[in-house]
C-alpha cells in the first residue's frame, strides 16, 4: 500500500534520520531514495518558515502524537511547493516513540493564485 499511495511517505528514526521513503516522495521530491537515507529532512526546508514554526511544530507532536498543516518545502531542484503534511509519532508497545511517519501531498496547484 505504501508503495503505491499518491502521497509521499518518509519514515525517521528518533534521531531524525531518514530511513525509508516511498515512491511518491520521490517523485514529488526530486530526490531518489539513497539521496536521502540517512540524511534529515531538513534537506527539503524552503527558508519560508521561521524556526519558531518548526519548534512549535515539534512540540505538538511532542503534546498530541501529531501534527498536521500547511508546509513550504524544497524540491531537489530547489523549486518551491506548498505541501499538506502530517507527521505522526509511531510508538512501540510499551509507549516509547520509536520512529516518525511524515506524510505530504503537493498542493501547490490548488492554491488560487492572486495577480
Amino acid at each position: 500500500m505504501i508503495d503505491h499511495t499518491i502521497e509521499g511517505i518518509l519514515i525517521t528514526d528518533t534521531t531524525g534520520k531518514i530511513i525509508s521513503v516511498n515512491p511518491s516522495f520521490c517523485s514529488i521530491t526530486g530526490y531518489q531514495e539513497n539521496e536521502v537515507i540517512g540524511k534529515n529532512p531538513s534537506i527539503l526546508k524552503s527558508g519560508r518558515q521561521p524556526q519558531t514554526f518548526y519548534e512549535d511544530l515539534w512540540k505538538s507532536i511532542e503534546i498530541n502524537g501529531f501534527w498536521q498543516g500547511e508546509i513550504w518545502n524544497s524540491r531537489k531542484d530547489g523549486q518551491q511547493y506548498l505541501q499538506w503534511l502530517t507527521i505522526s509519532s509511531i510508538k512501540n508497545d510499551a509507549g516509547d516513540v520509536v520512529q516518525y511517519a511524515g506524510m505530504f501531498s503537493d498542493i501547490s496547484s490548488h492554491r488560487v493564485k492572486k495577480a
